[in-house]
């Protein structure tokens, strides 16, 4: 499924009254209002795009806003990297199938993030989260500023509040036995019989050198730490000989109660911020590392109580920055977004 395989195509008009953006969903079915659609560009094409008009826009984009029928769109960036900026849009109305809608891109040297309307994510704000709108872009959001709030059950491991997020401990000198807990939090909603995409932007704050350390994505089938506990056994059947550091966890508990467990290795850079994702379609998960597949669907999954649950193992301090829900794209595919 091509989840984010969306095509960016720019078109630079000399003539145009604006510069607008033309979002295009292919597939046979309307996409719903809400959409969250991601668009990759090229921060100094758009800004020779905003030059034409003989304006200026700021190289972090702060000046920027998304319009529809004359009211702001909320939006919110994700990340600049070489050059490249990822920004999610909120689509205003549902768009129908084979069809499109035009956002118009609007500048006023005035303005900067507003936290509201166009925001960004909470690392790249002065102060951790001052213009941070994920709650008005995602289905779901947490930042972590303040505290996990009530929508997030403490699974018993150790959070620790920093100036950027949380660090989830699960300890040092456990040994590997049914002690060490895997899912530290919990989101407190159940998302049965729902198509969903539930990702963490992350990275290890502290680590140790142990074959055994890792961190995960889970679905729980109780937002209670208990069955969790009770089954936890079971990974012990699961030992890792690979390095520190470079296995992703899948985890799903049936209605029985067993835990299905899979897991993947990668490669990152301690100061990464990287993007861990799982996609729940029907009765397949799938999983992602930055945006790219790294566990493909695997069937068979649909008990009757879902909670997305993220977290450690082992002798891991994992830092997670946010966490949120989005909606899925019609068929898997997100809509395109051409630069008018």
């Amino acid at each position: 499924m091509a989840i984010y395989s969306n095509r960016i195509v720019i078109s630079v008009s000399k003539t145009g009254a604006g510069p607008k953006l033309n979002i295009a969903n292919s597939q046979s079915i309307p996409t719903q209002a809400g959409l969250q659609v991601m668009w990759q560009v090229s921060v100094s094409t758009l800004q020779a795009r905003f030059a034409q008009l003989n304006t200026n826009l700021n190289s972090s984009l702060s000046n920027l806003r998304f319009v529809y029928n004359g009211q702001f769109v909320p939006a919110w960036l994700e990340s600049i990297n070489n050059g490249t900026a990822t920004i999610w849009i909120k689509m205003p109305v549902s768009i129908p199938a084979n069809s499109s809608i035009t956002l118009n891109l609007y500048f006023n040297p005035t303005l900067n993030f507003d936290g509201v309307y166009w925001g960004e994510a909470p690392y790249l704000s002065p102060t951790y989260g001052q213009y941070d709108n994920g709650t008005a872009i995602f289905n779901y959001y947490n930042n972590f500023v303040g505290g996990l709030g009530t929508t997030i059950v403490n699974n018993g491991e150790s959070v620790t509040f920093v100036s950027d997020g949380i660090d989830l401990t699960t300890g040092t000198g456990r040994s590997v036995v049914a002690s060490n807990s895997m899912a530290d939090l919990i989101i407190n909603q159940n998302y049965y019989n729902q198509n969903y995409i539930f990702q963490a932007g992350m990275n290890y704050r502290v680590y140790e050198s142990d074959p055994y350390d890792g961190f995960g994505l889970y679905l729980m089938n109780t937002a209670s730490s208990t069955a969790w506990q009770q089954n936890n056994t079971i990974l012990n059947s699961n030992a890792l000989s690979s390095s520190l550091g470079q296995y992703i966890w899948e985890s799903v508990q049936n209605p029985q109660g067993t835990i299905t467990n899979y897991k993947e290795s990668v490669t990152w850079s301690m100061n990464e911020i990287f993007i861990l994702g799982m996609t729940v379609v029907g009765n397949s998960v799938t999983d992602t590392f930055n945006y790219n597949t790294i566990i493909p669907a695997k069937q068979n999954y649909n008990p009757p109580t879902q909670y997305p649950a993220f977290g450690s193992w082992r002798y891991s301090i994992v830092h997670f920055y946010w966490v949120r829900i989005l909606a899925y794209p019609p068929n898997g595919v997100m809509p395109t977004v051409e630069l008018m």
